[in-house]
């Protein structure tokens, strides 16, 4: 049985500022150093998504949380026995608005946090006592974000990205400790010796350390790519495919998360950004062995199949469509190996419906313009009716938290985002070293949670009637929503893709 306790008395951390508070949307990324959990935010997310993604629309008064970009780092005492705590603030010339990725690395017999920013361009932080902070010398490192560091083999490595033109270099840095030794570069895609074949190509979303290797999973026109390095010692011309044109599913395009679990490394795959934000479609889990096989664990039929250089996508084992079943569950957006459980948290798109519909209203005259009056009025009836199957079904709105014993058997732990509908993202998983798991949600609304997790064997983590129900409404609910998918992928298909 898993029990929770939440941990911030204030959503957003800032008790003593609620319009600060409200602003910490995501706890973006999470680390430990000593007897505390350290959690980064990123700030004002609605605002910034609108402003940075050129759709020409205006967030609506309500949904503006303030404008106060500058994020943030909070933490917290693992013993309960002292409340959140600022520890650090970006400086507005820096033109941070998150910090996507930190981590804990250990060199020269010192562990430090490194922190890693989203913004203009990318800053690295480091703390080795979580109260003061030096911005290290970052001038070399190509993007605007960081979204996965990784401790491997004594080094620490950073994946960029350059997220308003994506492009096809992989952005990936190590060094020992970039404080004393500037990050290289570890793939020289201008070698005269680079072979295309013998590297990953792409946007680098996620690393994970497995097998003794570094895995590297890339975004490409033709679908999701995970490589590995060949040894402990990553280096260019020397990795192997393992997966690749989206598992199967072109449209599987972006991987979300990773994580291990007993002998296989779990790939969340989602479909492609940012149409998948607006027209809800499930996210794929692949698993990988450690001889570079791979299966479907969670997915049903590709929307665009494909026949990948390896491999052979077959039926789900876990017997789980896309989603766990469920069209709302866009992303698998944390996996975490937790007291012999697989813990998968979701980001549920249901709560976005309502905040879509309220955004095409308010930028009425943009959408008409664009997409003529008629179409609008089609596009508006569509948000009109999916938004009544979520009351007619009494769908649960607010993220997804499921486990699995063996990696193939999932049931539900939480379908509700913590009996709040604005958490709609299950947004970062960190054990402890005291063994205990930490979650940090996603809220833009009125500022994200912390919980602390627990788990303890108990006859009454079983399947029951409740959960029948559940999946039966479900199957109901998305029979209806096929009605509705063609008139919103014929309105919206090439419109968002194309950014408005």
């Amino acid at each position: 049985m898993f029990t929770f306790k939440q941990l911030t008395e204030t959503n957003g951390f800032d008790i003593n500022n609620l319009k600060n508070a409200r602003q910490n949307s995501y706890a973006w990324s999470m680390t430990e150093l000593g007897d505390y959990i350290y959690v980064g935010t990123s700030r004002n997310m609605i605002t910034s998504i609108t402003s940075s993604s050129n759709l020409g629309t205006t967030p609506p008064p309500s949904l503006i949380t303030g404008l106060d970009n500058n994020a943030e780092i909070w933490r917290y005492k693992k013993d309960d026995t002292c409340p959140w705590e600022k520890v650090f603030k970006s400086n507005p010339s820096d033109e941070i608005y998150g910090f996507r990725a930190m981590i804990t690395h250990k060199t020269n017999n010192q562990s430090a946090i490194y922190a890693a920013s989203m913004g203009k361009n990318i800053h690295i932080f480091k703390s080795v006592d979580g109260i003061h902070w030096r911005k290290l010398n970052t001038s070399n490192i190509v993007g605007t974000s960081s979204r996965s560091l990784a401790s491997f083999n004594g080094k620490l490595y950073l994946a960029s990205l350059e997220e308003e033109i994506g492009g096809s270099t992989p952005y990936l840095y190590s060094s020992y400790d970039p404080e004393f030794e500037p990050f290289k570069l570890v793939i020289n895609t201008n070698s005269k010796d680079f072979i295309s074949s013998k590297n990953p190509v792409g946007g680098i979303d996620d690393l994970q350390v497995f097998n003794n290797n570094l895995y590297i999973s890339i975004a490409t026109p033709t679908g999701a790519e995970v490589w590995r390095s060949n040894n402990c010692n990553p280096k260019t011309n020397d990795w192997s495919l393992v997966g690749d044109k989206g598992f199967g599913d072109s449209k599987n395009l972006d991987v979300m998360s990773s994580g291990v679990f007993k002998n296989h490394l779990y790939i969340a795959v989602t479909k492609a950004l940012p149409l998948s934000l607006f027209l809800p479609f499930g996210f794929d889990l692949i698993r990988i062995d450690k001889n570079d096989n791979w299966e479907l664990v969670i997915g049903g039929k590709p929307l665009v199949p494909s026949y990948p250089t390896k491999g052979i996508r077959n039926k789900s084992i876990s017997g789980f469509n896309s989603g766990i079943n469920n069209y709302f569950n866009v992303y698998g957006w944390q996996i975490k190996e937790f007291k012999d459980n697989l813990i998968l948290t979701t980001y549920d798109s249901s709560t976005n419906i309502s905040t879509l519909l309220y955004g095409f209203t308010f930028n009425k005259d943009f959408y008409i313009n664009k997409l003529g009056y008629e179409n609008y009025s089609k596009l508006i009836n569509s948000y009109k009716y999916i938004y009544s199957l979520l009351k007619k079904y009494n769908y649960p709105k607010g993220f997804d938290i499921y486990s699995s014993k063996d990696g193939i058997n999932f049931r539900p732990v939480i379908l509700d985002g913590l009996d709040n509908m604005q958490n709609y993202g299950g947004r970062t998983l960190y054990v402890s070293c005291e063994d205990k798991l930490y979650l940090g949600t996603a809220n833009p609304f009125c500022g994200l949670e912390v919980w602390k997790i627990d788990y303890k064997n108990s006859p009454d983590n079983c399947w029951n009637q409740a959960m029948d129900d559940y999946f039966e409404n479900l199957n109901k609910l998305n029979k209806e929503l096929t009605k509705v998918y063609p008139t919103l992928i014929k309105l919206l298909g090439d419109t968002i893709t194309k950014r408005l």
